[in-house]
């Protein structure tokens, strides 16, 4: 082990990032110091608020620095601790980055997986962040009741299918937004939503929305903003509640223009609450085992995309910022890990 392979920024991008602003370069291993652990990457996870992270602009963290590797969540096995609280062997989730090699401090480290609990690539998933975000938003946030209808925004991406499931196990009918005909299908056939809208295929979302939502929409599942959150609007009834937990539909870098909201939010005595699930770190574990319990019984099920290689991390990326992947993205990093571990 005396290299660590990394994907680094090689320059920042304006706007949607594209393959040709990330480099593949090799540095020495790093050494872990006093209290500190060496982790081997097993895989890195590939998210929406990765192109917030990558611009200089003012976001809830600082943005990758040129010339470091790609900020991003992974799994990964201690190969060695200086830390009596890790043991060598152990499976942990972290701020790992885009590399084969990572020393991290023990508040860099999300949680560690516990032996048996579910399959690995899942706990950057359903079981992981993914998971968490869904689970605070909608059933926390949102708390949809038994016959309410529940809108869900990117509803076949990896927050919005379990967003949607999780409504569907506290009773509420389902409903999903999606970019395509392929995952239009997606949502009803194996995410179980009750209808599913292809915003792409509508010429006016807003009267889609009308005619999937004839009773109005209870919760909205927000990780769009922009002319999205704009159509779901006009069919929320007195009461609802919005949580939002991105907003890629808006211009990277730059203010969006709409409509102003204010008057539907008090006429409709809206609930409208950002979240950031990194800070609900403190009971990951119980929410993860909660997820885990419906995932055995078959209640929630999952769908991952992984890349097979490191030097494919820049593409995944560049997929789901274009909608082109089917559920949670995902990039394998060490050669002896299986490419798929997605239930069926």
């Amino acid at each position: 082990m005396s290299l660590n392979h990394r994907v680094v920024l090689a320059r920042r991008p304006t706007s949607l990032p594209v393959e040709s602003d990330f480099a593949l370069d090799a540095a020495p291993a790093p050494t872990p110091a006093a209290g500190q652990i060496l982790v081997r990457t097993l895989y890195v996870s590939i998210d929406p608020g990765m192109r917030g992270w990558l611009l200089d602009a003012p976001n809830y963290s600082a943005p990758v620095p040129v010339g470091g590797p790609m900020r991003s969540f992974g799994i990964g096995e201690v190969a060695e601790s200086h830390n009596p609280a890790y043991a060598v062997g152990d499976l942990i989730v972290g701020m790992t980055g885009w590399q084969e090699w990572v020393v991290l401090d023990p508040t860099d480290v999300q949680r560690r997986i516990p032996a048996g609990s579910g399959p690995l690539s899942a706990h950057l998933g359903v079981l992981g962040l993914t998971g968490l975000t869904a689970y605070v938003g909608m059933l926390e946030i949102g708390a949809p009741q038994p016959g309410e209808t529940v809108l869900v925004s990117t509803a076949a991406g990896a927050v919005g299918s379990v967003a949607g499931q999780l409504a569907a196990i506290a009773g509420a009918r389902t409903v999903g937004l999606t970019g395509s005909e392929e995952k239009r299908r997606l949502l009803l056939d194996r995410f179980g939503f009750d209808a599913a809208i292809n915003y792409r295929s509508e010429p006016d979302l807003a009267a889609a929305i009308g005619r999937e939502c004839p009773t109005g929409v209870d919760v909205y599942f927000d990780s769009v903003g922009g002319s999205m959150l704009d159509a779901a609007l006009q069919h929320v009834n007195v009461g609802a509640r919005v949580p939002v937990c991105g907003t890629i539909g808006l211009p990277p870098g730059a203010v969006a223009d709409g409509p102003r909201p204010e008057r539907t939010i008090l006429v409709k005595r809206l609930r409208v609450q950002g979240f950031i699930a990194t800070d609900h770190f403190d009971r990951f574990d119980e929410i993860a085992g909660r997820l885990t319990d419906w995932l055995d019984s078959g209640r929630l099920t999952h769908l991952e995309e992984i890349a097979p290689a490191l030097a494919d991390a820049p593409g995944a990326l560049v997929r789901q910022l274009a909608g082109e992947n089917l559920g949670r993205s995902l990039v394998r990093i060490a050669a002896d890990q299986p490419l798929s571990l997605s239930r069926p």
